[in-house]
């Protein structure tokens, strides 16, 4: 296989899948290799604009999985049997499942044009703010920093009369309810089973990223009992991996319509979980720096931490569980969290030349980890 890649420069310009990556691959042999069919697990963390990196990388796993397939029309959805979500993830997610009205049981939206809502579009408009707003809201300290109008617009045009009951796959998007202090999940499994739990997917996406003092907290109206208050799940599972680990634990994969798996309940050595960070921001905080700080002074820096914190040890618990299968097994977990590069860290800022750094910073990495990348696109094909 040969990959070529130009560097992305920082204009404007229009999202071209041809940019970065010319492929050459030679074929895949059948029967060269034998992987145990598992259940397959994609999982995205929160981060805003950086969702752009997962996005990037989901995007080279589709074209790579067209090309190994012979099939153009193949999809990410079409690999995996579990999505899992939270925030910026939870409405990558979305996208990837909802389906065409115009071709029942196929995705609307293909990676490359999931990718280009972040990239092209800059989020649609959904961080952009007034001079009133800037004024009225004292740069988000009195007020949430952006008008949620704008980004249940922007939900809305986006997934239209999808509700969650009509998701590809099983998914799950962690949101949080303020009022009981509980996580709040939304699978279209449970969807499908009652209608009470069952919403409109941009309200879905609405309250994943409902992120707190940039957003105002989203209110669910169920069919039977009060109103929910919810916010960005992230606030509780910014890597939402180990849920949907859980999740696939309780599920029986083997009772679900289309899936062909013999899996009731699947254990560590009979899963595969791919799981996308949005860009390990490795910038640490001087003791000096932070001894005399207040509450203002910590504000910037205990949320970093905490959200940083949350999702490294995610990973380092579900490192530790794959580490100790039973004898023999066969279980997979991929941890892929680029470094930032020149991206900037904050998760609102969508000037053109950062879209294009984070951009940048997911193709930087699937450079120098082609042979890593492949041996996810084997499993995946390996599965099918």
């Amino acid at each position: 296989m040969t990959i070529h890649f130009n560097k992305a420069t920082t204009n404007n310009r229009p999202f071209n899948p041809a940019l970065n990556m010319n492929f050459h691959d030679p074929g895949n042999q059948p029967g060269s290799r034998q992987i145990k069919q598992k259940i397959r697990i994609l999982s995205i963390d929160g981060g805003g604009m950086r969702g752009i990196i997962p996005a990037t990388i989901v995007w080279y796993l589709e074209q790579r999985l067209q090309a190994r397939a012979g099939n153009p029309e193949a999809r990410i959805s079409d690999y995996f049997d579990l999505l899992a979500g939270t925030s910026t993830g939870g409405i990558l997610v979305c996208t990837y499942l909802m389906p065409d009205p115009r071709r029942p049981g196929r995705p609307k939206l293909n990676a490359r044009e999931s990718l280009s809502l972040y990239l092209d579009q800059g989020g649609c408009g959904i961080f952009s703010r007034s001079f009133y707003r800037k004024l009225t809201s004292m740069m988000g300290l009195l007020d949430e920093k952006y008008c949620s109008q704008a980004l249940e617009k922007a939900l809305k045009r986006c997934f239209g009369e999808t509700r969650l009951q009509d998701f590809l796959k099983p998914c799950l998007v962690t949101a949080y309810n303020i009022t009981s202090r509980r996580a709040f999940f939304f699978t279209s499994l449970d969807a499908r089973q009652d209608p009470a739990q069952d919403f409109p997917a941009w309200k879905v996406a609405r309250a994943t990223a409902a992120a707190p003092s940039f957003f105002s907290p989203a209110l669910l109206h169920p069919a039977v009992g009060p109103a929910i208050p919810l916010v960005d799940g992230g606030v509780f599972a910014n890597n939402p991996a180990l849920c949907a680990f859980t999740e696939t634990q309780k599920a029986s994969f083997s009772q679900l319509k289309g899936h062909g798996h013999d899996h009731a309940h699947p254990t560590t050595a009979e899963m595969m979980i791919v799981s996308l960070g949005t860009g390990a921001d490795r910038k640490g905080y001087a003791f000096d720096a932070v001894r005399s700080k207040g509450m203002a002074g910590w504000v910037k820096p205990i949320i970093d931490i905490l959200m940083s914190a949350s999702t490294e040890t995610v990973d380092y618990q579900l490192r530790e569980l794959f580490a100790h299968q039973p004898c023999g097994g066969g279980g997979r977990y991929y941890r892929i969290n680029p470094a930032l590069g020149k991206a900037d860290s904050t998760m609102d800022n969508t000037c053109p030349r950062n879209r294009w750094a984070l951009h940048q910073a997911a193709l930087d990495y699937i450079e120098t980890n082609r042979e890593r990348m492949e041996e996810i696109v084997d499993q995946l094909i390996g599965n099918q």
